[in-house]
């Protein structure tokens, strides 16, 4: 009787959590984040917001990313050396194909981006590519491009010199279900890389051996 119980009680936990998972997005706000070259000191308050819905309607889960949290980070990454190329080796630029699974929707956005180099033609360049490739992405990124709630603006900076200043808000929205497939498939392909070269070494020592 106990057994029963227990595994009716693990099925109805699987179950709860599958439709968590199914029903969930995540929304990742940004919020205030400045970037450039032309200020010795950046004192920006910036936040990233993490934050899990049920239905997109009920927060459950969030974390507040914001600028002395990241600092602690950097500094701590920074201070345990994390290796590279140990990275590189388990995630390669493969790998990245995949992330295109995840299916993200951008639900607000505002860009100001300021670009120079020191070359004016370059600079024109840049700035024509970028506002074309985002005017190329965005519909397939946003539900509806005619709300008010997308603005960006690239503006070309002729001062013969290497400079950048990027300010953006935005909230970008990936369903729960999108995240965990590519996290699976990702750490599928590592198996099998890992297999493909055991079984290769494998072979290379048993030809060796019989030579």
């Amino acid at each position: 009787m106990i057994l029963v119980l227990f595994l009716f009680g693990l099925i109805i936990l699987i179950g709860i959590t599958a439709i968590l998972i199914i029903a969930s997005t995540l929304h990742i706000q940004i919020k205030n984040l400045s970037i450039s070259n032309m200020q010795t000191k950046n004192n920006n308050k910036y936040a990233i917001i993490f934050s899990i819905y049920f239905a997109n309607k009920i927060k459950y889960i969030w974390f507040n990313l914001n600028s002395k949290r990241a600092k602690k980070i950097y500094s701590k990454v920074q201070l345990e050396k994390i290796d590279l190329k140990k990275f590189k080796k388990v995630f390669k630029l493969s790998d990245l194909k995949e992330l295109t699974k995840l299916h993200l929707k951008i639900l607000d956005l505002n860009l100001d981006m300021n670009i120079g180099t020191k070359s004016p033609l370059v600079t024109s360049f840049l700035v024509v590519t970028i506002s074309n490739a985002i005017s190329l992405l965005l519909p397939h990124l946003v539900n509806n491009l005619k709300d008010n709630r997308y603005f960006y603006n690239i503006k070309p900076l002729y001062y013969n010199k290497e400079l950048y200043k990027i300010n953006l808000d935005c909230i970008i929205e990936i369903k729960m279900v999108h995240i965990i497939n590519v996290i699976y498939y990702i750490f599928l392909k590592k198996g099998r890389r890992k297999n493909e070269r055991s079984t290769t070494s494998n072979r290379k020592s048993y030809a060796y051996s019989h030579e």
